[in-house]
């Protein structure tokens, strides 16, 4: 089948969700089976006055392990931080969201034997008035763009990644590598989880996309992002990004990966915005990591 025939494109996806609009940002969310048995994706998400809630979770164990695991997680982690007071919905906020997340699911797998050794990534996105606050867990990812452009996206914790940060292989060679769902961090696996939670600013215009490696692992980068910035509207590029990502696992034999999104439109500045400094350092870093690829390349 040709991945550009979207005669089946939708076949396996859900309805799209709208999740929330506030003054803020307005959100909406799709998961799809892909090829697989069962979806062991999940996402969910609310509001908190101004305040927006998102998650995006992607599963793994056997017996329906992957699917409790997800669904624990974002149970959880919605809940945890709808009951913050809004002033209060920061890093502090997330880091105890993802740990209670991380407790439960780790003690339903003790009093369960079947669901031992399940797991979950995470990401978390809280969009506050002040700044937007993040979190992830494993493979799965949280973007930025601006004017179509990615301004900032999570590192993978996986055994490829910790490669490409070593200089060892390319991002792209890491997403082609027959290693790339080895994860190095999960929730559920351990009594404790490790986690770092970014603050960031954010500009009307901008547009956040979290999503499981399903989605990003379809194709190269590039390629991606310009799936992200399919159409102006938020629903619609979630319809056209998860139809598109679809029909090209189907185009390749219909065994592809569980795919889920959500996209975040946001409409005004945050309170916090980076100095110019925090910018010509960001500026010289990139500059940097640039002289380091051309020169491993020749």
């Amino acid at each position: 089948m040709n991945e550009n025939n979207n005669e089946y494109s939708a076949v396996g996806l859900e309805e799209m969700s709208p999740i929330a609009s506030t003054d803020l940002c307005v959100a909406f969310g799709r998961t799809g089976i892909g090829g697989r048995g069962e979806n062991q994706d999940m996402y969910g998400g609310t509001h908190k006055d101004a305040a927006v809630i998102l998650t995006v979770c992607d599963g793994m164990g056997g017996m329906n392990g992957g699917q409790t695991a997800s669904h624990i997680a974002v149970d959880e982690i919605v809940r945890t931080l709808a009951e913050t007071p809004e002033k209060d919905l920061g890093a502090d906020a997330i880091r105890k969201a993802v740990e209670a997340a991380n407790a439960a699911i780790y003690r339903c797998a003790l009093e369960t034997p079947p669901l031992r050794g399940m797991g979950t990534t995470a990401t978390v996105l809280v969009m506050a008035k002040d700044a937007a606050y993040l979190t992830h867990v494993g493979d799965s990812r949280i973007y930025q763009l601006r004017k179509g452009a990615k301004v900032f996206r999570t590192f993978d914790h996986s055994k490829v990644f910790e490669m490409v940060s070593r200089g060892m292989m390319t991002e792209e060679q890491a997403r082609q590598s027959s290693f790339s769902n080895i994860i190095t961090r999960a929730l559920g696996i351990r009594p404790k989880v490790e986690m770092t939670v970014e603050r960031i600013p954010y500009k009307a215009g901008d547009r956040f996309v979290l999503c499981s490696d399903g989605v990003w692992n379809c194709e190269p980068e590039p390629e991606v992002i310009k799936m992200f910035n399919a159409d102006k509207r938020p629903d619609e590029t979630l319809r056209m990004l998860t139809e598109r990502v679809n029909a090209i696992g189907r185009g390749r034999g219909g065994d592809h990966d569980n795919l889920t999104a959500i996209i975040v439109d946001v409409k005004k500045d945050s309170e916090y915005q980076y100095s110019c400094w925090r910018i010509l350092k960001d500026a010289l870093a990139k500059r940097c990591q640039s002289i380091k690829r051309r020169k491993r390349g020749k």
